[in-house]
């Protein structure tokens, strides 16, 4: 039977060996690059940047015009060069033109951060004229109508007939505070 030592040293040497292979596994992996799958053939938020930088002092319909010829959408243009304005990449004088201010391009940050910094136009809606009313003398007075099956007769045997038991012991209650009894 070996002794304690000896196995313990084997064990040992074979769990210092799991962790070297682990080790050079991770060195391995953390090397490896991952293949790039696709090229970015419209990057229609750089090519508008360096359009501008490349071309300062050029207003919206020119930049757009140039762009569109490009292959690029001129809505997207028009939303980017608004987007670089409020990131405050581009400037835009009092006539329409821009310019960058940034020496290169860095992506957009979400736009929720930068929405309520822009001027709002709000939207012209016209209202339509009411038509003129005569007011409270156009409404129409209907006469009222009597009311049938009111009695308005005051005798004694008219009200017993039509009184109800509750509505008969409130009245005893009156009449006998009245007369005393």
């Amino acid at each position: 039977m070996p002794d304690l030592k000896s196995e313990m040293s084997k064990v040992l040497e074979a769990w210092e060996q799991d962790v070297e292979q682990l080790q050079q596994e991770k060195q391995l992996n953390s090397t490896k690059k991952l293949p790039h799958m696709f090229t970015a053939t419209n990057n229609v938020t750089q090519e508008t940047f360096n359009y501008v930088k490349n071309n300062p002092n050029k207003n919206s319909s020119e930049i757009r015009s140039v762009l569109v010829a490009r292959g690029f959408n001129a809505g997207s243009i028009g939303s980017l060069l608004t987007q670089f304005t409020k990131q405050n990449q581009m400037t835009k004088d009092h006539n329409g033109r821009y310019a960058v201010c940034v020496p290169s391009y860095t992506p957009l940050k979400s736009t929720k951060k930068f929405r309520s910094e822009g001027k709002r136009v709000n939207k012209i809606v016209s209202i339509k004229p009411k038509p003129q009313t005569a007011g409270i003398a156009a409404l129409k007075v209907e006469p009222k109508a009597q009311v049938t099956g009111v009695n308005t007769s005051w005798d004694a045997d008219t009200i017993i007939n039509n009184i109800g038991l509750k509505q008969a012991r409130a009245l005893y209650d009156e009449l006998k505070k009245l007369f005393g009894g």
